[in-house]
């Protein structure tokens, strides 16, 4: 997993060091960032997982959320015991009360959890999706193998029953007679490996759930 990045946006020293201080001590630091209210036109430009807002002006408070929240990404607003807090999607907010720096963390950490085990899930997804796309494709060949056989079948057979009697072919017919004769020989020797295929697939499947048999009625 990469190393999730938090901004912390605040025009308070002592809002950021309180912050910084008690992550540090925690088990997985994440990349910390501190910037002041005054950047809040940059961010939308920033690569961040998280942002923390707090310590600065009321009213500058509003235009920081709805740049951040242009972002899309999810940002906790620590609000004074008194102070304003906004009710606005994707942002939690937390009072400043007794020991607040810790909670901040707790919930910090939840949220890039969340958001790490989201990722990962979309990207399970996608894999599963082109996973899903071959397997059907390599059914619709599997079902069609027969029909291709035959036609191969065919084509090869007259192909080598044209060269058998080269007085019937024309010097410069026969060439291209032996072409299709040589590639319908390699398309047949595909096919081949596609049944090869299918049978080491099936053997697979066979183990595997003589495995899951066995592991079920040792667990039972």
């Amino acid at each position: 997993m990469d190393r999730p990045i938090v901004i912390i946006i605040s025009d308070e020293q002592e809002f950021s060091v309180a912050i910084t201080a008690s992550w540090l001590v925690e088990r997985n630091v994440p990349a910390l960032s501190v910037k002041g209210s005054d950047s809040c036109n940059q961010i939308q430009k920033e690569n961040f997982d998280l942002a923390i807002v707090g310590g600065f002006q009321p009213e500058l408070l509003a235009p920081v959320l709805e740049s951040l929240r242009a972002t899309g990404k999810p940002v906790i607003h620590v609000s004074r015991l008194n102070g304003h807090s906004p009710k606005l999607p994707g942002v939690v907010s937390l009072p400043e009360m007794f020991a607040w720096p810790e909670l901040l963390i707790t919930v910090a950490t939840q949220i890039l959890e969340r958001n790490c085990a989201a990722t990962d899930l979309s990207r399970v997804l996608e894999a599963n999706s082109q996973l899903e796309h071959q397997a059907a494709l390599g059914r619709y060949m599997l079902e069609v193998r027969h029909n291709l056989n035959n036609a191969l079948t065919s084509v090869l057979g007259n192909s080598e029953l044209m060269l058998l009697d080269p007085e019937d072919l024309s010097p410069t017919l026969r060439p291209q007679v032996e072409t299709i004769r040589n590639m319908s020989m390699r398309m047949n020797e595909i096919m081949q490996r596609f049944s090869s295929l299918q049978k080491e697939l099936q053997l697979v499947e066979q183990q595997s759930w003589k495995k899951s048999a066995k592991s079920a009625s040792t667990g039972a």
